[in-house]
This record gives C-alpha cells, structure tokens and sequence, in this order.
C-alpha cells in the first residue's frame, strides 16, 4: 500500500514538474501581453496588467492619473511639473519620482531603463521606439490629435493598455467630454458664418500656430469662430510669417504653450504683441482681445483640460450667450472629478488668471 501511494506521490510531482516546464519554468517567467490598437490603426503588444510605468511623453502622467494609475508611475519627465507649479501640488507623486530630462529633444533609452519599466508611454519617434523593442519593452507613442473626438481615444487607448477599472475611468471622462461639448455646440451651432469672429490660436510666440492636421481648428469652429489657419496644411505649432497672420487679420488671439523649451513666457508673448508696432493694425491686437489660455496642471491645448479650453473659448467669443456659464466652476468639477482635487474658489480663480499656487 505504501509503494502505491508512494508512486502516486511520484507521479503527480512529475506531472506539475511538466506544467511548470510547459509554462516557461527554467527560462524565466512568461510574461502574458495582449493587442491594443492606437488611434492611427497601429497593433501594439503590451502586458497584461502592467506594473511599472514610465509616463514620458508630455500628457501621459495626467492621464495616469485620470486613469488611477498614478502609483503605478515609476519615472516621468522634467517638463511634466516644472513648468506646472500646479501638477506638483494637485498630483501626489509627480514631485517626489525620478525624472528624465531633455525628453522633447530625445529619451534616453539607456537612463529609462534602469526603472525597470514594463510598460512605457513615450514619443513617437522611431530610433527610439526600435531600441525600446529591441530591448523587449512594451512602448506606447503618444500622437497628436487631429479632431476632438481623438482626446478621447488616446485616452482609451491608453485605459485599454492599463486594463482593469481604467476602461470605466476613460468612459467616464468621454461621457463628461461629449455632454460640455454637446452644450456648448448647442449654441453655436446656430450662429450663422457671417456673424462668426475670425479666431488666431498661437502656440510658444506668436507667429506659431496650429493648422488644419491639429484639432484646435475644430475646437475654434465649435467655439463659435472661424479657424483663420484652418486651410494650412500643417498640425501644431507650425511657423508663420507676419504677412499671412496680417493678411488673415483676426478678431481674436489665444496663446498658450509659453516658456516651452526656454522660450518667452505667454505673458511675456503678451507685452510684446500690445507693444510691436507691427501688429497694431490687426484687429485683435487693437482691440486688446489678445487672450493667454490658463494651463494648470498642462497645457489646455495638448492634454485633457481641452475640454475646459472649448468652454473658455466660447465664454470669451459670446460673453452673453454663455453669461450662465462660471468657468471657475467648471474648472472646480473637471479637477474634482478626474484629478481628485478639490479646488478652492481662489485656487479655480488662480489657475484661469495663469497665476502660481
């Protein structure tokens, strides 16, 4: 009876030893991935339920956090909180995580790898990407959005690489991003083309701006303007010169984006504009309707708040049309609901006079 028991014994421990084997024991552990698809069609391997994060490109640690994958983050970038006083004090980790610097000119594969990432959310640049898979690790590029409708689908795309309750969080701010949209269009949507405003979006000076490849131009039609860039065939932030911004002579300006890469801040594009001589002679600078988009904790042209700039933007097109909308309000439920933080009237106030903690 013992042999047979013993043998028993022997055999089952055989058997697991096999499905250990047949389950990559000995070679390391397998790692289980599964297809996304980004926004531009491509097929992306990543692992299931990843751990370790490295939030690189520009918008991807808001997301983090709007996806509640913050403490997930391993490493970040240097221009994701200095440039925002805001993200340092609104997201818990940014200011206490190892960052990587100069990561508009490149990322350091080399110095992002010692974190130890299993998943990375990076530019799409291609040397950097092939070292990334060379080295056999899961990489997802950020792509600028070319509609509205794209906000919400890189977002997505990133929830579907998170996995889990990120899904849910993502549809949560797609339903919240169609419903202000949707109210706003309700508006202007009926102001005829003939009575529009001719709207000027600059981004780092003023002579840079956005054309019809980007979605700020849908952003300023559904606004209530007319894009005057929307028949370049160009994406964002795009070189101009003083003749064509002349010829197309706005109504209005909005800058954003200032101080990027060292360069003058927006208050500082600002002064200048009122001041050149030059650009007296277009309306919006005549006028004094020259306006800076608030940032917070990033740009509002580039990350999640852009849902925030379309209702800026129209509050400040058709002041009496939208008298009932409190943009100060509004940017209290937008950081309540996705990043968690509950603003102070002052602290709402502040971030929409592009003013410090």
């Amino acid at each position: 009876m013992r042999m047979k028991k013993r043998r028993k014994k022997l055999i089952l421990l055989f058997c697991l030893c096999l499905a250990l084997l047949g389950a990559g024991c000995g070679t390391g552990p397998t790692i289980k991935s599964h297809t996304i698809t980004q926004i531009d069609g491509r097929e992306i391997q990543v692992p299931v339920d990843p751990r370790r994060i490295a939030a690189v490109y520009g918008p991807a640690y808001e997301a983090m956090v709007v996806l509640g994958a913050e403490d997930r983050v391993v490493v970040c970038a240097d221009v994701q909180f200095e440039n925002f006083p805001w993200a340092k004090k609104i997201f818990k980790r940014i200011g206490k995580l190892p960052y990587l610097v100069n990561v508009h000119s490149s990322v350091s594969t080399e110095s992002l790898l010692q974190y130890q990432p299993d998943l990375v959310f990076t530019f799409a640049r291609p040397n950097e990407l092939r070292q990334l898979e060379t080295a056999k690790v899961a990489a997802v590029p950020g792509l600028t959005s070319q509609s509205l409708d794209d906000v919400k689908a890189q977002l997505m795309v990133y929830a579907q690489a998170l996995g889990g309750d990120a899904v849910h969080a993502a549809q949560r701010y797609a339903d919240y991003f169609d419903k202000k949209r949707a109210m706003v269009k309700a508006v202007t949507d009926a102001i005829p083309r003939e009575e529009r405003p001719r709207v000027y979006y600059a981004g780092v000076d003023l002579l840079t701006t956005y054309g019809k490849y980007s979605d700020i131009c849908e952003l300023i039609e559904d606004a209530g303007g007319i894009a005057v860039s929307g028949g370049l065939a160009a994406g964002n932030r795009t070189q101009i010169n003083f003749e064509q911004l002349a010829a197309w002579n706005p109504d209005y300006i909005f800058v954003d984006h200032g101080g990027m890469n060292d360069r003058n801040t927006v208050e500082q594009v600002l002064k200048a504009t009122y001041q050149t001589k030059r650009y007296q002679a277009i309306h919006a600078v005549a006028n004094r309707q020259v306006y800076l988009s608030p940032s917070g904790v990033f740009y509002w042209d580039m990350g999640l708040q852009k849902i925030l700039l379309l209702l800026y933007m129209a509050k400040i097109l058709y002041p009496q049309e939208f008298a009932s909308l409190n943009m100060a309000q509004e940017v209290q439920e937008f950081y309540r609901d996705f990043y968690h933080y509950d603003l102070t009237d002052e602290e709402a106030e502040r971030i929409l006079n592009r003013q410090d903690p």
